[in-house]
């Protein structure tokens, strides 16, 4: 299995790039509490996250989700839809990722695309660091694109893709941030 800073990171990660809701606000002490047991470079990037959470209305942070992930078709959280957008190859792309999870011993609903990068790190933090290595490797153009913009756009989402870039450079697997 992944080492447990990797674990943690990726689980936290996912959790944190999810649609807003008070099930993620009522936890988030017990995650700064989480983040401390990480490495300094990911545990700063996640919590200048959360800072940025807690001193933002909710109804601010679903807005700005909204407006960076719904609506920004250059910071979509579908990865294969960076680089191909509504293409037939999409469609492909997208069993290749269903069929990699399953080899991997990772059934998914119909419920998300596989390409859903929530979903995608839940799936990481459950098999060896090699396979989600692998996997993040393949989709590194998207993953860096999507962080730039970010930070384009001064999203405190960038600290996530931060931590996830940090995370992966950690593991010696992907060039660095």
């Amino acid at each position: 299995m992944n080492d447990d800073y990797t674990t943690v990171s990726y689980q936290i990660i996912s959790y944190l790039l999810r649609y807003p809701n008070q099930q993620i606000v009522s936890t988030l002490e017990e995650i700064k509490q989480v983040i401390d047991t990480l490495d300094d470079d990911i545990k700063q990037e996640l919590v200048h996250f959360i800072d940025s959470l807690e001193s933002t209305s909710f109804d601010n942070w679903v807005n700005h989700y909204i407006e960076i992930f719904d609506f920004g078709r250059q910071t979509s959280l579908y990865i294969t839809y960076l680089k191909l957008g509504e293409q037939r190859e999409r469609g492909l792309e997208l069993l290749k990722l269903k069929k990699y999870y399953k080899t991997h011993g990772f059934d998914i609903t119909d419920e998300e695309l596989p390409d859903y990068l929530p979903l995608m790190l839940e799936f990481c933090a459950n098999v060896p660091k090699e396979t989600s290595s692998e996997l993040l490797n393949m989709h590194m153009e998207s993953l860096d694109f999507t962080r730039k913009k970010l930070s384009e756009n001064n999203s405190p989402y960038v600290h996530l893709f931060n931590s996830l870039l940090i995370t992966l450079k950690n593991n010696k697997f992907s060039p660095t941030v």
